[in-house]
Parts: structure tokens; sequence; C-alpha cells
């Protein structure tokens, strides 16, 4: 087809083919790409413009520069496109030959895969591309990074996509440079920069017909946006190029505070003031780190906005992905996990003459008339009287169960009921205790005593008294939830 080194010495010793490979270099130094790939390098090749520049320029590079990294190409046949796929594969295989070290070339079945998988064809492409690209690097120890050919061009199709889409401060930064061990040498060179240089040396190249309709949003913003932003801009390729630049080097240092205020955190149990104190920006990124790390999930916009407003508030629940809540009592914000969150209720104390102190509570509970006790039962507080000879096999306190009821005032009442009439909200609904015999509930504080043991004449009566601790920061909240009923 042409003589490889001659060519390739040729075209970048041009005055066109020189300025494309000084970028090159510039983003390989500035994003710390070359000891990536001193380790070998594994090419995506399509066959197409962009990664038949980048296989040349690598080439070139490792010649320059006088190292001895492995270039091993890999072309996927998505098995879409037919006799006309099978061709690029043919063309890819015959082109690779003396310039990559290796040639590798794998069919997938994309349309099943993107069946089975219950997504759009595009991704499930990019998806198997990326999976067979791991999956041939995996077990060697002659290639470690994978070269993509996303160029300017991409880049700034991938902004205009995420900004009509109201993406944030990432997703205007584009197409990262570096993610992980991929890396984007081209990403600084516009598409037709490289289409004008492979032209002027009669470099063959396939083209994927699909990119010529209009029916693909990318190939709409392509073929009809970018262009027509040369009516505001010379040059919007490298415009928007530049500002994705400026933007990522903000994102950077956003991250970075984020990152230490995430090393200050106490992730079990955080206080809620100091989730406050963070800049918005700050605080979306250490929420969202936060809930990956206990869910294993990114948490949706609408989550972040919610806790935005919410952690203003001394109590909140937010549900989130999977079996987790982002839940806040009394200042102090912890992930609690649906399936053990009932587990308090299923808990049940004996109840006895004297004082009784709930474990794992600021509750206590005095039985009888003048129990031996320290605190002041007049503060934070709630009395009741009940008939203490007809309850059956004594007294037991537990916490509020789904499907809880009881008679008083001659009514049947579901506490679920009285909370949602009263709004007291779910989370404190779970802190507030029960009183029990053997034929159910007897009391709940805030309401009143089941009608068969409410205090009549000629029965004998027992005071019962729930005292809730007197201190700030929020510890009566359940208190002041019962006094509202």
């Amino acid at each position: 087809m042409f003589n490889p080194s001659k060519i390739i010495s040729e075209m970048f010793a041009s005055k066109n083919g020189e300025s494309i490979y000084t970028a090159v270099k510039s983003t390989i130094k500035k994003h710390g790409m070359r000891s990536l790939m001193e380790k070998g390098v594994l090419l995506g090749f399509s066959g197409g413009a962009d990664s038949v520049m980048l296989l040349m320029l690598l080439h070139e590079y490792r010649n320059r520069e006088n190292l001895d990294f492995k270039i091993v190409c890999a072309h996927i046949n998505h098995g879409i496109r037919g006799a006309e796929a099978d061709r690029d594969e043919e063309f890819s295989k015959s082109f690779c030959n003396g310039l990559a070290d290796e040639f590798i070339s794998v069919r997938l079945d994309v349309p099943q895969i993107a069946k089975e998988s219950s997504i759009g064809l595009e991704e499930a492409a990019r998806n198997a591309r990326y999976s067979t690209f791991q999956d041939i690097i995996r077990g060697r120890e002659d290639i470690f990074c994978i070269s993509v050919a996303h160029n300017a061009t991409d880049n700034a199709e991938t902004v205009v996509f995420n900004m009509v889409r109201g993406a944030g401060l990432s997703g205007m930064c584009g197409i990262k440079p570096v993610r992980d061990n991929i890396i984007r040498p081209l990403i600084s060179v516009s598409k037709d920069q490289i289409v004008s240089l492979l032209r002027e040396f009669n470099i063959s190249y396939v083209t994927d017909s699909t990119n010529l309709s209009n029916d693909y949003t990318r190939n709409y913003i392509r073929n009809e946006i970018l262009p027509s932003l040369t009516r505001i801009s010379s040059n919007p390729i490298r415009s928007i190029s530049r500002m994705t630049e400026n933007l990522a080097e903000d994102l950077a240092y956003i991250d970075s505070v984020a990152d230490d205020a995430l090393r200050t955190l106490n992730s079990d149990r955080i206080q809620a003031q100091e989730l406050r104190k963070l800049d918005t920006s700050v605080f979306a990124r250490v929420i969202s780190q936060l809930i990956f790390e206990k869910t294993g999930y990114f948490p949706e916009e609408k989550h972040i906005s919610l806790l935005k407003t919410l952690i203003f508030d001394s109590n909140f629940s937010v549900s989130l992905h999977g079996d987790y809540d982002f839940v806040c009592q009394r200042d102090i914000c912890f992930f609690e996990n649906k399936s053990e969150k009932n587990v308090t209720s299923d808990v049940i104390f004996q109840i006895k003459a004297g004082e009784n102190k709930i474990m794992g509570t600021n509750l206590t509970v005095l039985l009888g008339d003048n129990p031996k006790s320290s605190l002041n039962v007049y503060n934070f507080s709630i009395h009741a009287s009940i008939a203490s000879d007809i309850i059956e096999c004594g007294l037991t306190l537990r916490f509020k169960r789904d499907g809880d009821a009881y008679k008083y005032g001659g009514v049947t009442h579901k506490l679920k009921k009285v909370f949602n009439d009263r709004n007291i909200p779910p989370y404190q609904r779970a802190f507030i205790p029960v009183l029990c015999d053997n034929n159910g509930i007897v009391f709940v504080p805030g309401l009143s005593v089941r009608d068969d043991v409410s205090a009549a004449e000629n029965t004998s009566v027992t005071r019962i008294s729930f005292c809730f601790s007197e201190v700030k920061n929020g510890e009566q909240e359940t208190f002041t939830a019962l006094k509202r009923l």
C-alpha cells in the first residue's frame, strides 16, 4: 500500500503534520500519558481517519522519542453493518501490517447484546468495545493502556450534547483526555485537521456510512450544529476545546476541596452542620461520593437537589437507590438500610414498678404513684392513669410497628392514620413508644388510654409517666412529636 517509514516521516515533517504532532506531544506531556504508554499501548483501530492518524502518530512518537513500547491494534466488528463492516475489518488488518506490532480482530453481535441488555445500539456498542479492550489487556504484561482516537471535534459534539441536556460542570468539561488506563492523545486535534493531512498525503481510510445520517443525535450535532457555529466563531472547535481545558482545571480544584472535606468526615455518623458549611458544588460532590461508597450507585440529580434543601433541617429522610435511606435525625446524618429499618420495633422492654430506663433512647418510663426518681417528671414528660387491676400479665414497651391500632374513645384508631393526620414525619414515627399488655396496645403517649383499661371508679389506678431527657440539639424531638398528637 505504501512505505510506512517514508510516508510517516514526510507527513509529520510537513507544516500541517508538524502542527498536529506538536499538539499531540503537548497533550501527552500535559496529561501524563507517556508513563502509561511506555507500558504498552492497545490502540482501538476502526479503520476510520481518526484511528489511522492515531496509529501513525504513535508510530512517529515512539521513533522520535526513542521509546520501545509495544503497539497492539484491536479492531472490533460490531456485527451491525454487514458487508461494509467486513470491508472495514479487512482494511484495518491490511493497514496495520507493518505499523502495529500486533493486530487483533474481534467479532461481536452488538444487536443481540443491546436486546439482552435493553439498551440502545450505540450504548451497547460502546460498552462492548471497551469491555473487549480491557479483556484483551487483562493478563498481559506487554500492554497496559488503551488509546482511542477521540478528537477535538468529538469533544465539541459531546459538550453541545451535554449542554442541551442541562449538564453540570463535569459534563461541560467534555471528554477526559485520560480516564483510568484510557488515553486520548488526539483530543486537541480537530477532525478537519486530521482529514486534511491524510488527504494531502493520499492516506486511505474507511468511512462509516451511518455517520452521514442525521437520524443519530451526534451526527446531527456534527453535520448541522457545529458547522453553523462558524457564524459566531471562526474556529468554534478550538474555542470549545479551550473552554473545556479551563473548566477541567476548575473542576480539578473543586474535586480536591471535596476530597479534603471527605477525609474530615465520619462517614458513619455525620454532623449535619459540617455538611451545611460546604459550598454548594463541594456539597454535591461530597454527598455523591458518600452515597456511592455506601450503595454502589451515584445518586440522581433529583436526590442531590433535594438533599441540598433538606440539609438545613434537623430531621429528614431521603430514599436512595437500592436498600438505603439517607437519614438525618437530630442533626446527625447517617445511612439506614431499609431491610434493617424495623429491627428496633421488634425489641420489647419489660416495664416494672419504679424507674425504667429504655436503653438506646433518651426515654425513661416511671410506673407507680410515687416512684423513686431523680427526674423532674414535669419537664418533658407525658402522664396517664391506667386501671392496673385489669392489665393482663404486666406491661411491656416497644416502638411503633406497621399495622398498629387500638380502641379509645369508642373508636378503633390506626396509628398510621393518626400520625398522618397530625403530620408526624416518618423519621419520628419509628421512635414513638407503644405501651402494651397481652391484649394489645394500652397507651401511646399523646393519645388516650385504651378504653377497657382507662381509669374509672372502683378500680386500682396506676400512674405512668414517659419522661424525656432535657438536653439540647434536638434530643426532645420525639417528645415534641408526641405533644402534637
